[in-house]
């Protein structure tokens, strides 16, 4: 977010800006590095703490050339193109640049008389790192892969691993896998002894009271739970969920001090990093404006993500920056304050804090400016002078009343010390798991002594035992599962994305050019819906639908490219796509059949042949029709509800792959699909 606004801000060509006396972002850092090679923004204290820089200029030492580093708030640093060269130019020191965002990452590296292998160690850090690895442990294996003399193969190597399908494993425990362990130390805890001592007494009983006494089972089985609970820890032994620096109290008050004494000389204060923004024509008018109020108004433009102080909400960033003001000049620290996230769109809170106004029409007069608009209907997407021009203008003419206090009271953040910490390994799911195991136990002693019984029959039967006949599976591997999680699509869609690519790149050219385009067409919408980042990887916070979308997409251009000069192939017919499942490809048949939650009688659908084969025929049709659809529709986890979420059927759930309307939609083509994802992203 703030970086994009950044290296258009920062560049080279932002002449403007210092033309008017106004510092550009890339001359502020410029400045820091000029005092020390490594800047840490104040405003990461959750991920990147200021006390966390010596981590960084010790590493940064191992590079064995001058290195410049920038940790600064964004989504990645990747977006930082042209900032670095900005810096270089007004620092005038030739080095290694490294520009990294609070979230890793991939790191933005800049050389300048210096020759060093930066960008295929970025390359290799990009592909070798899983997306839980911290800025200082990207920063750490960059450095690592810089010395190696081998980063071009590695970046290599890393790139056909990625086109592969391939991720290198989890670095940290999540509070999830913690969960997840809690509940597997439950289940051993209890099931294990519970299976030996049913079992061991099974046996001995079928054998005539041959076999382990169970005064030799107790101890045993008690043996087994004392290692299983003194070994859990020592296997599960991680104590946070990431390997970012614990921030201390001057990390997490050091932006609220800043932007208070900023606040304390200007009304107006715009961070460094926003600079140009606002232009000083448009600083100057709101300074004005807010002299002409007859309430104080503090306004602050801060760029708001989850590794502040504040977790990304200015509301809470408001409260923080009254109190620091309020401790420091009494009453005439009150007012309105007015917090601007550091973007063109990003949120605008209003918080009355003593001000002589109405909060709850304060807020109601300024609801549309707070999240892009500018108060009129004809727009959604205004700039930030605009809001904020426009909801002083609101706040001017909000009713008097006694001084106030926040509409709605700002909820508390996270403990930034303690939210990475994970539970102890005996809490949570644990007392479930022990539970369970001793449910899982009898069922596992019930199939062992019902194995055993027959295993003695057979033996008795017959003489010798006769051999064990094979059950290996043959033929082409089965479709994807109709219930499908968002990891295996999304490993799914990163590998056939790659092959599609590959394929396309590698077409004949006596292909016909309406069949090219319409594989186009597929392949770049399935791109802009899967990396809308723009990373050249699939995202990472992808949902499901979002997912599945993109996959048949990918899987519908692969199509087009196979039939080759078919009827589909020349550009003239409609792909449809099975109705039940759209990562079955194209439709070949139709059947009649009425999914979930439509109304009205059963109608004919295109589906692929698998599904068409399953429809069955006949007096029972309707019945035996409704179990053939609930057993092969696709069905999706329902987004941002967690790892626990429940799946729903794809047609009903958010995206370009959604039923519209309360009556369904007939057929599902490709073209749809793109359609769909170019309105949906803006892109015509």
């Amino acid at each position: 977010m703030l970086l994009t606004a950044t290296t258009g801000l920062g560049a080279a060509t932002g002449t403007a800006a210092a033309a008017d006396g106004t510092a550009t972002p890339a001359a502020y850092l410029a400045e820091q590095l000029r005092e020390n090679p490594v800047h840490l923004s104040d405003q990461l204290p959750r991920t990147n703490p200021l006390s966390a820089r010596s981590a960084f200029a010790e590493a940064a030492k191992r590079t064995g050339v001058p290195t410049y580093v920038l940790v600064l708030p964004g989504s990645g640093a990747a977006r930082g193109k042209g900032l670095l060269a900005a810096v270089h130019d007004r620092l005038g020191e030739d080095g290694l640049y490294v520009l990294l965002g609070e979230d890793g990452g991939s790191p933005r590296t800049e050389t300048f008389g210096v020759d060093v292998p930066a960008r295929d160690a970025a390359t290799a850090t990009l592909f070798e790192l899983p997306y839980d690895a911290g800025t200082l442990e990207v920063f750490r294996h960059f450095v690592d892969v810089l010395r190696s003399g081998d980063a071009a193969r590695r970046a290599a190597r890393g790139l056909e691993a990625s086109r592969a399908g391939e991720e290198p494993d989890k670095l940290h425990t999540g509070r999830t896998d913690r969960e997840n362990q809690s509940f597997l130390t439950g289940l051993l805890l209890s099931g294990v002894p519970v299976f030996l001592v049913a079992t061991g007494w099974y046996i001995r009983r079928r054998r005539g009271g041959k076999g382990p006494r169970l005064r030799l089972l107790v101890p045993a089985a008690a043996g087994a739970a004392v290692v299983i609970g003194a070994g859990a820890p020592l296997v599960f032994d991680d104590t946070r969920s990431d390997a970012d620096r614990p921030p201390t109290a001057a990390d997490l008050r050091a932006r609220t001090v800043r932007v208070a004494q900023g606040l304390r000389a200007d009304p107006v204060y715009v961070d460094p990093l926003g600079a140009g923004l606002l232009s000083p024509a448009q600083l100057e008018r709101l300074r004005e404006r807010v002299a002409r109020l007859d309430v104080p108004v503090r306004v602050a433009v801060v760029p708001l993500v989850t590794a502040d102080e504040s977790a990304g909400d200015g509301a809470r960033l408001a409260k923080r920056l009254h109190d620091r003001l309020h401790d420091r000049l009494g009453k005439d620290g009150d007012g309105l304050y007015v917090v601007a996230d550091a973007s063109e769109r990003g949120e605008l809170e209003l918080v009355n804090y003593g001000a002589r106004l109405d909060s709850a029409a304060l807020r109601e007069a300024t609801e549309d400016f707070r999240f892009g608009g500018d108060g009129t209907q004809d727009s959604e997407d205004a700039g930030l002078y605009r809001r904020l021009d426009g909801a002083l203008r609101a706040a001017g003419r909000a009713p008097q009343a006694p001084p106030g206090r926040p509409y709605l009271e700002p909820s508390a953040a996270d403990d930034a010390v303690t939210e990475d910490v994970l539970p102890s390994l005996y809490a949570g799911d644990f007392a479930p798991g022990l539970l369970l195991g001793v449910v899982g136990a009898a069922a596992a002693f019930g199939v062992t002594a019902a194995g055993l019984a027959a295993a003695g029959r057979i033996r008795t039967a017959i003489r010798p035992a006769p051999a064990v006949r094979g059950s290996g599976a043959g033929g082409t591997p089965s479709q994807l599962p109709a219930r499908l999680p968002a990891g295996r699509l999304r490993r799914t869609a990163r590998q056939e994305l790659g092959e599609l690519n590959d394929a396309f790149e590698a077409v004949p050219d006596r292909l016909p050019d309406a069949v090219r385009a319409r594989v186009w067409d597929c392949l770049d919408a399935a791109t802009l819906l899967l990396d809308q980042e723009g990373d050249n990887r699939v995202d990472a916070d992808a949902d499901a639908p979002t997912l599945a979308a993109g996959l048949a997409l990918v899987r519908a251009g692969r199509a087009l490219l196979e039939r080759g000069a078919g009827p589909a192939a020349r550009g003239t017919g409609k792909l449809r796509l099975c109705i039940l499942d759209p990562l079955h490809g194209p439709a070949s048949a139709t059947g009649r059949l009425k999914l979930p939650g439509e109304t009205g009688a059963a109608r004919p659908r295109p589906l692929c042949a698998e599904c068409r084969a399953a429809l069955p025929t006949g007096g029972s049709r309707p019945a035996r029709a409704a179990e053939t659809v609930a057993a092969r529709l696709l069905c999706l986890p329902v987004p941002g509800a967690g790892r626990s979420a429940p799946y729903e059927p794809y047609h009903r759930l958010p995206g370009p792959l959604a039923a519209r309307g309360t009556g369904g939609s007939a057929e599902l083509t490709a073209d749809l699909i793109v359609r769909r994802v170019r309105e949906q992203l803006g892109v015509h």
